[in-house]
């Protein structure tokens, strides 16, 4: 089969979805399909690279409030050539859509969540809030030939936006069990964030975004900072975008004088992650939303404890020792933080996703359409 992938960002930018597309082009080139990704140049190159048996094209992209719009023009190209189009939400979707009904082609729309009346949590400008879901509704309710849930969250979202049930494929992503395993070589927390050894961190890493949750996070520990025994310390691997709420969130760590209980460092590498992930007292995951939940399920698979929000599809993935706290409830967090210090977690069935089975389910639905 020919297959093109039409994604906002692809390696070597970093994220969930760019993890997921370089899978899918991995995994269904090495099955004999020809694979093309188009692309933006989000990740710092431009022009056609021929990567690991597919192709891809970086293309330059104006943004629509921070997501590349890709031209049509370069995704006729490749509609024109493809027996298959997959694309996903959200700059992406349209353009590949109209470019596959020019052409008479499938097309499929991977939909990591939808967010519905959740944009004016996510989105403090109420009118902005309201043009973010129209154009969700705008992208998701197009007549796509299948629409991919990839999690029974994400399936029943789709659901209640009234998508016929017969026409949703649920469909996990994976996660690389040869990096995140219990045998994974540690790196020390204590020396990435300066503290004396014997330190016990909480760890937080990813996105400082407002689907996060990172500020219920801060709001918790600030209600407990005179409870925390003092062999215990919060660390932030964080990304400095988006730049306002990264700044946002120091300012609130000064405010409410905490500068010593928190420590904060920019994002690492990706291959460097396992380690310092590894060397966590127990891994902080305050998401308000969650399409699948990397984060949470790689560090599952490290073995190491996990504090999560009931949000999305995070008790799907989640497994091994656990708490979840329910989504944005400060307090109610706070109190799970207390008891993981105490060793009180719950013990979890563990769960595992492989690339293997994805990939399988990818070409059945692709076999299916053909």
């Amino acid at each position: 089969m020919k297959i093109c992938l039409v994604t906002e960002h692809f390696s070597p930018h970093i994220g969930g979805v760019e993890i997921v597309f370089e899978e899918y082009a991995k995994g269904l080139s090495r099955r004999g399909h020809d694979v093309r990704v188009i692309t933006s140049h989000s990740g710092g190159i431009a022009g056609t690279k021929n990567v690991d048996g597919y192709e891809v094209r970086y293309l330059e992209c104006k943004s629509f409030f921070g997501h590349p719009i890709i031209p049509r023009k370069e995704i006729e190209e490749c509609a024109a050539w493809a027996d298959i189009i997959h694309t996903t939400v959200y700059t992406a979707a349209l353009p590949a859509f109209k470019a596959a009904k020019k052409f008479k082609k499938p097309c499929i729309l991977m939909v990591h969540e939808v967010l519905g009346e959740k944009w004016f949590q996510v989105e403090k400008n109420p009118v902005r809030a309201l043009g973010f879901l129209f154009f969700e509704k705008l992208v998701i309710k197009k007549n796509y030939t299948f629409w991919q849930a990839i999690s029974q969250a994400t399936l029943a979202d789709l659901k209640k936006c009234q998508i016929p049930k017969k026409k949703i494929r649920l469909i996990y992503h994976g996660i690389d069990y040869s990096i995140w395993n219990p045998q994974v070589q540690e790196k020390s927390l204590n020396k990435l964030f300066d503290l004396d050894n014997g330190q016990k961190i909480f760890l937080y890493n990813g996105r400082p975004g407002q689907t996060k949750g990172i500020f219920v996070l801060l709001e918790s520990i600030r209600k407990i900072k005179n409870k925390i025994p003092r062999d215990f310390q919060f660390g932030f691997i964080l990304s400095r975008k988006p730049e306002g709420e990264r700044k946002k969130f120091e300012n609130l760590v000064h405010e409410y004088d905490l500068e010593n209980l928190i420590k904060i460092t920019d994002s690492l590498p990706y291959p460097e992650l396992p380690g310092y992930r590894k060397n966590a007292f127990a891994f902080l995951v305050p998401s308000l939303t969650e399409g699948f939940g990397f984060a949470a399920a790689e560090t599952c698979a490290l073995g190491v404890p996990v504090i999560s929000s009931d949000a999305g599809s995070l008790p799907e993935v989640v497994g091994g020792k656990a708490l979840f706290f329910h989504i944005g409830n400060a307090d109610d967090l706070a109190e799970k933080i207390m008891l993981a210090i105490e060793g009180k977690f719950q013990n979890i069935p563990e769960k595992r996703f492989e690339w293997e089975a994805a990939i399988n389910e990818v070409e059945k639905m692709y076999q299916k359409i053909i």
